[in-house]
């Protein structure tokens, strides 16, 4: 589509999509090199932390967009710090993740998962365990798992609010 001569913009939704597919694409280029290359286990904990960031930067973009959409929604809070982190809930699996774009002296962002379970104990009422955990990026079967713990809620916030966007 063509305006005064320039070539628009394409719509943020399209970029955002865009970005996930190169994601989801270098996700799957480098777990097939792992198995292929000597130096295969060490790829992981590289890839998972720049997609962990990659995944924080595509939220803060849309974090952007949700009140340009009125989208109902917000992931992203601030502390008492001021500082911004964002929460992203998963209900089916009982977890959410927080999310740390810029850590206080640190390199890499931090995540969370904080699984919790509800108990109702008829003395003393509802209560909620949460146990915490960091993600650390590491070689290793659980710490992928942890990792796709991490961006399906993510994924599943981006492509609603995109889904709004629409």
């Amino acid at each position: 589509m063509e305006t005064l001569g320039r070539k628009s913009e394409p719509l943020p939704s399209e970029k955002l999509r865009a970005v996930i597919r190169n994601l989801e694409e270098e996700r799957s280029d480098t777990i097939e090199k792992m198995f292929y290359e000597n130096d295969g286990p060490n790829i992981l904990p590289k890839l998972l932390e720049n997609q962990i960031y990659a995944y924080i930067e595509l939220i803060k973009e849309v974090e952007k967009h949700t009140k340009e959409f009125k989208y109902p929604i917000s992931v992203e809070f601030r502390d008492d710090d001021n500082n911004t982190y964002y929460c992203i809930h998963s209900p089916k699996e009982n977890y959410y993740i927080t999310l740390y774009p810029n850590p206080i002296n640190e390199e890499s962002p931090k995540a969370y998962i904080h699984n919790y379970t509800r108990n109702d104990d008829e003395s003393e009422g509802y209560k909620l365990d949460i146990e915490t955990e960091e993600f650390i990026a590491k070689s290793g079967l659980s710490c992928f798992e942890d990792f796709l713990k991490i961006i399906r809620p993510c994924e599943a916030y981006i492509n609603s609010v995109l889904a709004k966007m629409s």
